[in-house]
């Protein structure tokens, strides 16, 4: 299976809210959809926001916030289940 390294890219964006992990994200997935849906799965929260405001979209699966690309690192193991590597839970 690929790593892969899910990147923010604009952190001042307000959807970023909707997320408990703001950083650099390792997920073990057959490919980018299914890396970015297990990112979404550990880091989506629910947000509260005034009436009248816009509504937060977890940015996870957003290429305009997080950017996302394989990569080979020996400190991950490439075999088993999709997974986030890191950050550790």
């Amino acid at each position: 299976m690929a790593l892969w390294k899910l990147t923010p890219i604009d952190l001042l964006d307000p959807n970023w809210q909707a997320s408990s992990h703001r950083g650099m994200a390792i997920v073990r997935a057959p490919d980018e959809a299914a890396a970015r849906a297990a990112a979404a799965q550990a880091f989506d929260v629910a947000t509260r926001f005034p009436p009248g405001t816009p509504v937060r979209v977890p940015p996870w699966t957003r290429d305009a916030l997080v950017k996302a690309e394989a990569v080979e690192d020996q400190r991950y193991d490439p075999r088993g289940p999709t997974q986030v590597l890191e950050p550790p839970f």
